[in-house]
């Protein structure tokens, strides 16, 4: 697929035009340092519309499997990623550094926005800082107890198994 470029993403935004297309994963360098795989897809859609302000907004959403490691048992897991972030577009730097954390995304909207980079980011801050499958699935858990703490004796039974 060729790179998709919003060239005007103000005009993009006020129009309320729409990008949809799918990324592989493969061609993200940044997202797929951190994954157990780079196989696979992910399907995005670009969005541009007005809020109630009348600011100019970009909706980005996308979707897909990706192949993370556990951190608890270091094996391959399966992560549904789901991503619907909302964008303010602005050409004021003094908005963009805003500490507020309950101010809105903002980007600049710069001429010809890269549309994968963007994709790219999102994906980025919505990742877990350490994934984990869920209790029960994870061959870690097997020796946690019931308030999901590790007991500690475990390891020890696991390997007594092991041995017979």
């Amino acid at each position: 697929m060729s790179e998709q470029v919003v060239t005007d993403p103000l005009k993009f935004a006020r129009g309320r035009q729409s990008l949809a297309g799918n990324l592989s994963v493969a061609s993200m360098g940044r997202l797929k340092d951190g994954l157990a795989s780079d196989a696979g897809t992910v399907a995005y859609r670009l969005t541009g519309y007005l809020n109630e302000e009348g600011e100019p907004c970009l909706r980005c959403q996308v979707s897909g499997m990706l192949q993370m490691i556990c951190q608890r048992c270091l094996e391959p897991m399966n992560y549904a990623l789901q991503v619907d972030a909302v964008l303010l577009l602005t050409n004021d730097v003094q908005l963009l550094q805003d500490d507020d954390p309950e101010a809105p995304d903002r980007i600049m909207a710069q001429q010809d926005l890269p549309v994968a980079d963007l994709v790219e980011e999102e994906i980025l801050l919505v990742l877990p800082m350490a994934p984990l499958h869920p209790v029960g699935e994870c061959k870690a858990s097997a020796g946690l107890s019931e308030t999901g703490k590790l007991h500690p004796f475990a390891a020890l039974a696991r390997l007594k198994s092991d041995k017979e």
